[in-house]
């Protein structure tokens, strides 16, 4: 995890209109971090992430989701898009509640990039594309076995492609 933070950190230093990347922690339910930037992203994982109160059980993706929309749309709204990388390495138990998310989510200028670690079939987030009752399609899914054998070109051309797709169909 904490390889991964170091290396998606570059994006966010650029998207980012702070410098920081906002960060949950999710499991059975979600619980918002002390964001990661230049200062603390060396050592977030242990300094912060496992300080974290979450207990760690299952996988549902929409109590986090239904938070995000919260606070791009609530508390932190923007004229410029909100760019979510969503990392998983399960598949989710709760799919008709993230999918009334996904569809709340279209309604506004987010757009989630989900990334799949590991070995997991990930066919939930691959179904995404097809999902119907969106105002626009806006997610994008990447699985990724193993992210120390992709190079970060490989690696943000791939997070980036879906996410260039959306913002020219706006």
């Amino acid at each position: 995890v904490q390889e991964t933070i170091s290396r998606l950190l570059p994006i966010a230093l650029r998207f980012d209109d702070n410098g920081e990347l906002e960060s949950w922690l999710f499991s059975n339910g979600a619980e918002r971090l002390k964001a990661a930037n230049a200062d603390n992203y060396s050592s977030y994982v242990k300094n912060v992430m496992k300080k974290a109160h979450m207990y760690m059980g299952g996988t549902n993706y929409a109590p986090v989701l239904k938070e995000m929309v919260t606070y791009y749309k609530d508390i932190e709204p923007s004229e410029i898009p909100a760019f979510i990388i969503f990392i998983t390495d399960g598949e989710n138990s709760d799919t008709f509640a993230t999918n009334a998310v996904i569809k709340e989510l279209s309604e506004y200028n987010i757009f989630v990039q989900f990334i799949g670690i590991g070995d997991e079939d990930f066919d939930y987030l691959k179904s995404l594309d097809g999902m119907k009752g969106r105002k626009h399609d806006n997610t994008g899914f990447t699985a990724v076995k193993d992210m120390n054998k992709m190079s970060d070109e490989q690696l943000y051309t791939e997070i980036l492609r879906q996410y260039k797709d959306w913002l020219n169909k706006k």
